[in-house]
């Protein structure tokens, strides 16, 4: 199976995806073992082990990262995960809240919520309509943002997450090469 990676609705969908599913799995994976109470209770830091392959795989993938930490894809897009942005061939942004600014300074957030830049008007999901000509894009977007961290949608690691995981699939470890068919005996 393929994924169609020239449809722009298609990798902002994987985008979004990756950076939902990234925060799921490592939340699961750090809590720390519950110590029995002693009598003597010492004080010790936790160590997080990382396995060496990880580590290997991760420097790996890091010396295709440009000198400002960033990673411009195969598509023409550009992740920026000191900004938290990945920015697409047409300029579009998605960001660390899932949610996507286009280039008249709309914004679409993970709730479903939209500010429409050029008529100054938010379009919410319950299917309100509210004008607000004194707002300015970048009150309504950190607004919608706001809504989308109280609904759980922020992940503070999302667009580094998406962008090691492209890097990853854009360089494999070890090049596939497609086997041929074997003939039947």
């Amino acid at each position: 199976m393929s994924f169609n990676w020239k449809n722009r609705k298609l990798r902002v969908a994987a985008l979004v995806f990756l950076m939902g599913t990234g925060a799921t799995f490592a939340s699961a994976q750090t809590t720390a073992p519950v110590q029995p109470p002693a009598q003597t209770q010492q004080v010790t830091p936790v160590i997080k082990a990382v396995p060496a392959a990880q580590d290997k795989e991760e420097a790996r993938l890091k010396k295709y990262l440009d000198k400002n930490g960033g990673y411009k894809d195969n598509e023409g897009g550009y992740y920026d995960p000191k900004a938290g942005t990945y920015t697409d061939k047409e300029g579009g942004i998605v960001d660390n809240w899932q949610g996507y600014t286009y280039k008249d300074g709309s914004y679409k957030a993970a709730t479903g919520d939209y500010w429409d830049a050029p008529t100054k008007t938010f379009k919410l999901a319950s299917g309100e309509d509210l004008k607000s000509d004194d707002t300015t894009n970048e009150e309504a977007i950190q607004t919608l943002r706001e809504t989308a961290a109280e609904a759980g949608k922020y992940n503070k690691d999302g667009i580094q997450t998406a962008m090691m995981a492209r890097i990853k699939l854009e360089h494999p470890l070890v090049p596939v090469t497609p086997k041929k068919p074997s003939k039947p005996t």
